[in-house]
């Protein structure tokens, strides 16, 4: 199976080469280049590779890598997305941990970077199971930490059942996030497994920067509710506006998950009358009282955007359906609602959303009611309130997270 998986990815990796020449925003020959294994940097330590795919996960592994470097261990990360890859260079440019481009799953690649790195551990995020890499080296321990598996995804585990066995058998230790996942992973053949919960809700992730989110608040109506969409996909921007245009007193903002999209959104909406700007633009002195929706356009700032705003609504669960982080506005002192369509946070939606915590919403009159009901201050401070306190219930520290990798 490993001969037609590199068949298949050797064939396909013309395509990945040019979709990452047309699609990298910046040094994309240099980002191409290091993808393949070159124009990296050597280690004569041993090393601890953290690997995160996006923006949300390089939050949460970048915290994870300063504690392991504080304790005098050489630390490598990387990250896929453009958007991951800048914040986990922005974040960590001043400390001694080196960052890298994902490599291309190519065996060679990943032995050439064990190798002049001296990696001894490599610890990836939640779903990341690159054949090639976990396969790489017998002397390297592999840990998958805060592990889920999707439905989807296990229905196409199971479909290859050897295949996935001996990739997830190769796995030293898994740190999962629910009790479904461990019994995932037992059947598709995993050893060492343990419960450790979502660390997404470590409060450690979330800090705000006072002075910037200040800055941010000077440039939107201080007189209207202020009312930001976070992280939405394609759809989930008209909805959102169609469901609360009639509402008076609001302040609509969108945050897109992804960057590369804003000038479409403004074109859809500018086709419709409807007057946009970008955050950026704010920021160079135009006026956001003349337009009917602000373009969060910032990339990496969105939980310092969230903390100046009234409501969050976290998207990726309206049209998309495998939602987002709903808890993180509550971590910068915002009331959050989310869509109901939480495939990626099955356990918390459980605890959380059908308790009534975090409210949900399926159709476009469910929201415009739940942001009616929080034009109410006293309102929301209430349930704000009541979401605090249940994130406290269940926040965790990197403790035991670090414990884990450092007996292995």
């Amino acid at each position: 199976m490993f001969i037609l998986y590199n068949l298949f990815y050797l064939l396909f990796i013309p395509l990945i080469i040019i979709r990452d020449i047309l699609t990298i925003d910046k040094n994309q020959l240099k980002t191409v280049a290091q993808r393949l294994g070159f124009k990296l940097g050597k280690s004569r330590e041993d090393t601890i590779w953290l690997h995160g795919v996006s923006l949300g996960e390089s939050k949460i592994v970048i915290p994870l890598a300063k504690k392991i470097a504080e304790q005098g261990i050489k630390v490598l990360v990387s990250s896929t997305t453009n958007t991951g890859r800048k914040e986990i260079e922005n974040k960590l440019s001043n400390t001694s941990i080196e960052t890298i481009p994902f490599p291309y799953d190519l065996g060679s690649i990943h032995k050439k970077i064990i190798n002049q790195y001296q990696v001894k551990k490599i610890i990836l995020f939640e779903s990341e199971f690159w054949p090639n890499l976990i396969n790489s080296s017998d002397d390297v321990k592999v840990i998958s930490i805060n592990t889920s598996v999707s439905d989807q995804s296990f229905k196409r585990y199971k479909f290859f059942k050897n295949f996935s066995k001996h990739i997830f058998s190769r796995v030293n230790l898994f740190l999962a996030q629910t009790e479904e996942t461990v019994d995932r992973l037992k059947e598709l053949g995993a050893g060492d497994i343990k419960l450790l919960g979502n660390i997404k809700n470590n409060p450690e992730n979330y800090s705000v920067d006072g002075e910037l989110a200040e800055s941010f608040a000077t440039l939107i109506d201080d007189n209207a509710v202020k009312v930001v969409l976070g992280s939405s996909h394609e759809g989930e921007e008209e909805f959102f506006y169609e469901a609360l245009k009639d509402l008076q007193g609001l302040k609509l903002i969108i945050a897109p998950r992804h960057p590369e999209r804003i000038n479409g959104i403004i074109e859809t909406f500018e086709k419709r009358s409807v007057n946009c700007v970008k955050f950026s633009n704010l920021l160079e002195g135009e006026n956001s009282n003349t337009n009917d929706i602000v373009i969060f356009d910032l990339t990496g700032e969105l939980l310092n955007f969230y903390s100046v705003c009234d409501i969050a609504v976290v998207a990726g669960s309206i049209k998309f359906d495998r939602g987002h982080n709903f808890m993180e506005p509550t971590y910068a002192d915002t009331l959050s609602i989310t869509g109901s369509k939480l495939e990626n946070y099955k356990e918390l939606k459980k605890r959380l959303c059908d308790s009534g915590v975090y409210e949900t919403f399926s159709d476009s009159v469910e929201l415009k009611n739940l942001v009616l009901k929080y034009l109410d201050q006293n309102a929301r401070e209430q349930k704000l309130k009541s979401q605090k306190i249940e994130l406290e219930k269940i926040s965790s520290t990197y403790d035991e997270v670090i414990a884990a990798i450092n007996e292995l």
